[in-house]
């Protein structure tokens, strides 16, 4: 199970930006959602955005995003304010083709999860800042769960 995990993993961090979510739904062989469980303008342009990505009641990534308007075209501002899509999504939808800059990656093999923190760039500009739990344990019991609802 080790391996499967750390395999697992592999895969997650090498999903290119704006496919997390297509990632997991791909690895675990069901639909997944995304949730925008907050977002909130910290001080003058500053945004924090809190996101789930799971399937069933299993939240397999927990995300925090911080942002600032004045780096992002208004086109993606607009859509970041609906929070109803992933910024993957948006940028996508606005032909932005972004890099990400990891800062920083650790995986815990007791705990069965993956904390990493990048950056997405656009032009060599950082427009998000982001860092994420992945649970592998939560990945892997909806990979090994029947039917289409999660439950195990």
């Amino acid at each position: 199970m080790e391996v499967e995990i750390e395999q697992v993993g592999k895969i997650l961090l090498d999903a290119p930006v704006g496919h997390v979510e297509q990632t997991i739904s791909h690895i675990i062989k069901k639909p997944t959602y995304l949730k925008v469980v907050e977002q909130n303008s910290a001080y003058g342009t500053k945004y924090v955005r809190k996101v789930i990505i799971g399937h069933a009641q299993f939240p397999i990534l927990r995300a925090n995003v911080k942002f600032d308007s004045k780096n992002i075209p208004k086109s993606v501002m607009v859509a970041l304010l609906q929070k109803k899509e992933s910024i993957g999504k948006i940028l996508q939808k606005n032909n932005i083709i972004a890099q990400r800059r990891m800062t920083a990656l650790d995986f815990d093999p007791d705990r069965r999860t993956i904390t990493r923190e990048y950056e997405i760039l656009y032009d060599d500009s950082v427009w998000f800042q982001i860092s994420e739990e992945i649970r592998l344990d939560f990945l892997c019991a909806c990979k090994d769960s029947r039917g289409s609802t999660g439950q195990i």
